[in-house]
């Protein structure tokens, strides 16, 4: 078992979107919250309540210091030879945190997934627990590790090979040892261990590597350096840039990588505490100040009259991560991330896009965009310094671009360049493909659900249970499924534990009831608690889930609302001046309609769908509110703004 923390929320829109992410359609095979829900909730409404729960627990103070952060998102990972169901996973997970974050008496929702090799669990959990009390253990992660181990004998669990609390156990019998001793010597054993999702997705596309082989590079001049101002002249006069950004603030860069020094461990504050206090650091670092342009580097089309500006993909790399300005005589390409950072030009005459950016990103979009205006069969021919034309080359082997009808000319792979393309491919297979469930004993009755299902009505959480006086040692993981808890006996054995105080006698004690329940404090209002055995109320309009006609006009709003900022110009193919009838038509036709399969361009379409037949509702509702509507429509839609249209004032009550 593994236990990770993920991220801290510092907002409600952060609850919101980590619950919402755990939720998810695809890997989440079983919820569980103690948050009320309505029945019928979606996952978004779910994900909602989960937030405005929380964020409803943070006192508003005018005084003195307020709760920043709301809630916390871990992920507990079991190994892949754990033989563990979904609804096992779940358990340990909740047992693990009722034993270190006293989970019963806090707000929680939990996922698990199966999406990876390995059965992992998400859980969000309130930092304030239900007495007021913010959650504040210093050195948790030696708890949480012991409680883990604990766990692993009890569940007879694969134990990890390293982990941290048993490193600093060792290292605290070493009395010659600072503090700061400890914590280097921690570091450098874990630092490449645990790379972030972010990390692990940059190293798909090289960047890791490239980063991983510039702080190889750079090690040997900051052991032979005698200051921090020395390893900034030794790696200038070797091939390195440095670019100062301001004050002690410096970037390296190499051929077409470039990396802030933090990101390599060289920050100034990392070179003093290995090197000793410079004065003169910020000077040299404004001595030393170059960036390398790097001219003629470009990929060149032989298409004599292309299609100019035609409308790419609106998932491509090109689409989501660039924006342009066009002129007369070329288009401009920034970086969204950095708005004063081009990346190419575009000429239509010749089809030639120009790099002022020469990574792989870039790359990728400038093919994008010279692929998008031309057709097969077509030659492109890349100029530029090798490891440029590498990068072009990558990316369009990536591509497929051959299989199509194109040809790129100009650069010739090595046989390590074909090695590198073949593990990239390995690695985008890997990334890709969906891990098969485990395959799970087959019990007598089912003990879960495979498939996730839709949410008919909040799941009940199973009060957390003490082991009995002489449990049975398990040996092997199929005596974990005698004690999991089954569906079918899940209403029953939640009658048996509220019963009341005084019940009557019964002849015999049930043989499932293997343990004790729990003493369980009070629930605070807006919680819906296992507590609580009264069931929930009805509500009080019964909607079907598509059938807008069964919503009241309030959620005909709450609806439109959630909808809204999603009507964007880029939402609508073709002509921005149609209204919402002509933009039906469109999606219509056949040809159309038939190319609508799977990703981004089913995912608009589904929005463009719900958008006609809300219209539909509201017009059937309210012709005015309607009319309105279209007007605000088509007018947004012309000047290639988001709609902007208050409802719930025009709507009839």
């Amino acid at each position: 078992m593994i236990r990770k923390r993920l991220s801290t929320q510092k907002s409600r829109s952060g609850v919101y979107k980590a619950s919402k992410y755990f939720h998810k359609d695809e890997g989440c095979v079983l919820f569980e919250s103690n948050i009320y829900t309505p029945m019928n909730s979606s996952k978004r409404q779910i994900a909602n309540a989960i937030a405005t729960s929380i964020e409803n627990d943070v006192a508003v103070r005018t005084k003195g210091r307020k709760q920043s952060v709301r809630s916390q998102h871990d992920m507990v990972s079991f190994h892949t030879n754990d033989n563990v169901t979904p609804e096992q996973a779940k358990q340990i997970v909740k047992e693990l945190y009722e034993q270190t974050h006293n989970l019963s008496n806090r707000k929680y929702a939990l996922g698990v997934h199966i999406d990876t090799d390995e059965v992992h669990v998400h859980i969000v959990w309130a930092l304030k627990d239900f007495n007021g009390k913010c959650y504040n253990v210093s050195n948790d992660y030696r708890v949480i590790e012991r409680e883990c181990e604990k766990l692993e004998q009890k569940y007879n669990l694969i134990v990890p090979e390293n982990r941290i609390s048993r490193d600093m156990d060792e290292l605290d019998k070493i009395k010659e040892l600072t503090l700061q001793d400890k914590k280097d010597i921690i570091n450098k054993k874990y630092k490449d261990k645990h790379p972030s999702t972010k990390e692990r997705m940059l190293d798909v596309r090289g960047v890791i590597s490239n980063k991983k082989q510039m702080k190889d590079a750079l090690s040997d001049f900051l052991n032979n350096a005698s200051s921090p101002s020395d390893f900034i002249n030794q790696i200038t006069e070797n091939g390195f840039n440095v670019i100062h950004n301001g004050k002690s603030s410096f970037s390296i860069q190499h051929e077409d990588q470039i990396f802030k020094a933090s990101e390599l461990g060289l920050s100034y504050k990392t070179l003093k505490a290995k090197l000793g206090d410079d004065t003169g650091f910020e000077q040299t670092l404004k001595n030393k100040h170059n960036v390398k342009e790097y001219e003629n580097c470009s990929i060149a089309s032989t298409e004599a009259e292309p299609d100019y500006m035609k409308k790419i993909k609106p998932n491509s790399v090109l689409a989501t991560k660039f924006k342009f300005i066009q002129h007369s005589d070329k288009v401009e390409y920034f970086y969204n991330s950095a708005s004063s950072k081009k990346s190419f030009e575009y000429y239509k005459d010749p089809s030639k896009v120009s790099f002022h950016d020469l990574s792989r990103q870039s790359a990728k979009a400038g093919i994008q965009r010279l692929v998008a205006d031309a057709k097969p069969p077509q030659s492109f021919t890349v100029n530029g310094p090798d490891y440029f034309k590498k990068n072009v080359w990558l990316e369009f082997q990536l591509m497929g671009l051959e299989a199509k009808g194109f040809k790129l000319e100009g650069y010739k792979p090595t046989p390590a360049d074909l090695d590198e393309l073949k593990k990239i491919q390995e690695q985008y297979a890997s990334m890709n493909k969906k891990a098969d469930p485990k395959p799970q004993p087959a019990p007598e009755a089912p003990t879960v659900a495979v498939e996730a299902p839709k949410p008919v009505e909040p799941v009940m959480p199973i009060p957390l249970q003490k082991a009995p006086e002489k449990p049975p040692e398990p040996t092997k993981q199929v005596e974990q499924e005698q004690v999991a808890p089954t569906n079918d006996d899940l209403i029953d054995d939640l009658m048996k534990e509220f019963e009341p105080s005084n019940p009557t006698p019964v002849a015999e004690a049930p043989t499932k009831a293997l343990e004790t329940p729990t003493p369980v404090e009070p629930a605070v209002d807006d919680i819906y608690a296992p507590m609580t055995p009264e069931p929930i109320p009805e509500p009080e309009n019964h909607k079907i889930d598509g059938d807008y006609s069964t919503y009241s006009n309030d959620e005909i709003v709450e609806e439109f609302e959630w909808l809204q900022p999603r009507l964007t110009k880029s939402l609508f193919p073709g002509n921005s001046t149609r209204d919402i009838a002509g933009h039906r038509e469109m999606d219509n036709i056949p040809d159309n309609r038939n190319g609508i399969k799977t990703g981004e361009v089913k995912r608009q379409y589904e929005l463009r769908q719900k958008l006609y037949n809300l219209f539909d509702e509201i017009k059937e509702r309210d012709p005015s509110a309607a009319k309105q509507l279209e007007q605000a429509f088509k007018a947004q839609m012309a000047n290639k703004r988001a709609v902007t249209f208050d409802l719930k004032p025009q709507l009839t009550k």
